[in-house]
């Protein structure tokens, strides 16, 4: 076979690799050079195949072909990292779910969206725990062992934008209108933000999509991911991005207003002589329409920060995977490309970091693709350093306590009104 290659060798390309381009199709090689390994259904003038999009010739890309379309052992270290990570998130957001689950007074509103944020937050990187180590378990394995673990991953990630959501709407009511109307509307929120994510995954199984065709975790198949997934988390995530920043355009012209106010009393009052009560007088009924959205903000920090990190996690994980995609459609119907990569591998002179650069246009840039996956695994660790504060853990060692002195809880007492918003 290699003297076939080298009479129809391309002098142009003779530098990168051999001309597959060129060899009759329905061609089957003797043997597989490293590392492509046999496919055990092709047969001389058949296209009858494993894979049609990872084998030619009798010979297969090795699970997971991602691996070799990047630099030598790039991705399994760049997943690896990303792996901890989440890890480390599904571990401290695990905590928080608990937490918010036993502790009094935290299973109502809106304590309660923090509760199933962490729960969602929690299989989103529980999923991990599968994959750290030894990733071709998940990557390698028949569509059946790893449907439910990309189901998993399909309803927690589109469970934890609906109810971050949740919080940003929450948020923008009590901060800027003043207003509750969420405090007893449980019964509508539940029924929407778990029956969507559900609804979302029995589609993509319903439909056989949920497989492993790229990145570290078995998703969608990527000829259906936008409108399956993608489309509709974005429906979900804009509006939320749009009142998130809305909400905190108010804070700022809230600010600017009462610091503006502050030192125009100051200086009427230095220069017309006016006793300070008076002037303070004038100035209070506007000052005090906008001191309860710095209290608000001051108690609510935690849940805005919150959802700042969840936002800006999803939405470029989003907005990258949506640019990209595309590209790796272009992909499929570029076999010229895969036959020069193809032809560059089988040289054994050639090492597969020489022949990247003939995919490299097709595939979504290795830096930014680590760092999408990055964002989106830290969200648990924010959630953690948010709300893991020394009142929580206070609250755990009244819990122990009183569990110790007696085998039942008693009535608590209600907290401030304040407290009562805190998130």
């Amino acid at each position: 076979m290699f003297r076939i290659l080298k009479k129809i060798i391309d002098p142009v390309k003779a530098s990168y690799g051999f001309n597959v381009s060129a060899v009759p199709k329905g061609y089957v090689l003797s043997e597989c050079t490293p590392p492509f390994i046999k496919d055990p259904l092709a047969k001389v003038g058949s296209d009858e195949t494993i894979d049609p999009i990872y084998c030619n010739f009798g010979c297969c890309i090795p699970c997971p072909a991602q691996n070799y379309f990047y630099k030598e052992s790039y991705t399994e270290k760049g997943f690896l990292a990303t792996d901890i990570i989440r890890i480390i998130s599904g571990v401290l957001s695990f905590f928080v779910f608990v937490s918010y689950l036993i502790l009094p007074d935290k299973r109502r509103h809106p304590t309660i969206i923090i509760l199933f944020i962490a729960g969602c937050i929690f299989i989103f990187s529980f999923v991990a725990f599968f994959s750290i180590g030894n990733p071709k378990r998940l990557q390698c394995a028949a569509d059946g062992d790893s449907c439910l673990l990309g189901a998993l991953l399909i309803f927690s990630s589109m469970g934890s934008t609906m109810w971050c959501t949740v919080m940003i709407l929450n948020l923008h009511l009590h901060t800027v209108w003043n207003n509750n109307f969420l405090m007893d509307k449980y019964i509508i929120l539940n029924i929407i933000c778990w029956g969507v994510p559900a609804a979302m995954m029995s589609v993509c199984l319903g439909l056989h999509a949920v497989k492993f065709e790229f990145a570290n975790l078995c998703l969608v198949e990527v000829d259906l991911i936008m409108k399956a997934f993608f489309y509709p988390m974005a429906a979900v995530a804009i509006p939320g991005f749009i009142v998130h920043f809305a909400t905190f355009i108010y804070i700022g012209r809230v600010a600017m207003k009462m610091g503006m106010e502050a030192e125009m009393s100051q200086s009427l009052s230095g220069s017309t002589g006016a006793p300070s009560s008076t002037l303070s007088q004038q100035t209070k009924p506007r000052i005090r329409r906008h001191r309860h959205a710095i209290a608000a903000v001051k108690i609510q920090w935690r849940a805005l920060l919150l959802a700042s990190v969840m936002v800006i996690a999803v939405l470029f994980y989003w907005l990258f995977y949506m640019i990209q995609i595309s590209k790796m459609m272009e992909l499929k119907h570029e076999p010229t490309v895969i036959y020069d990569w193809i032809g560059c591998m089988m040289n054994p002179e050639m090492h597969q970091n020489d022949c990247t650069h003939h995919l490299e246009e097709y595939l979504p840039p290795f830096p930014l693709m680590i760092t999408a996956e990055a964002l989106v695994s830290i969200i648990g660790i924010s959630l953690f350093l948010n709300f893991v504060k020394r009142s929580l853990l206070r609250d755990w060692n009244d819990f122990i306590y009183s569990i110790r002195v007696s085998m039942g809880m008693r009535g608590h007492v209600e907290k401030n009104g304040d407290q009562f918003y805190a998130l």
